[in-house]
């Protein structure tokens, strides 16, 4: 009895695991998709000072999107000036718009990162599930 309980639990763990697993990669490929999709339009002039270059997706699922500070000598200093202004509307658009449901939903951190004309990263300005939910 105790051996069949034994493997019982084993088989029960592996069980669970693999379909933890499964969402991962399933999520990650919905990540892909999307990140595919927004690539598709890109370069994008958002401002005077911000082009969106691509969107990426790591292996643990955080969704990146990559930016280029323009028309400045100075990019260090307009992304450090903005930074808690970008953080704070991309809480709240990932809490109200019904296109970031994929994100909300799944828990996805969100990580913008801003890189100078050279392609030096200036900085990089992470959302977490727990920052967007704070609302």
């Amino acid at each position: 009895m105790q051996k069949t309980f034994s493997i019982l639990s084993v088989v029960f763990f592996l069980l669970l695991f693999s379909q933890c697993a499964s969402d991962q990669r399933r999520l990650n490929r919905l990540l892909m998709l999307e990140a595919a999709a927004l690539n598709a339009t890109t370069p994008d002039i958002l401002n005077e000072y911000i082009r969106l270059d691509s969107a990426s997706v790591t292996s643990d699922n955080r969704f990146q999107f990559h930016h280029t500070v323009l028309n400045t000598e100075t990019p260090d200093l307009l992304i450090d000036r903005s930074a808690q202004e970008l953080k704070e509307l991309a809480r709240f658009l990932y809490f109200t718009t019904p296109e970031m449901a994929i994100f909300r939903e799944n828990r996805v951190t969100i990580e913008y990162i801003f890189s100078d004309e050279n392609g030096r990263i200036i900085r990089t300005i992470t959302i977490t599930p727990e920052d967007y939910n704070q609302l």
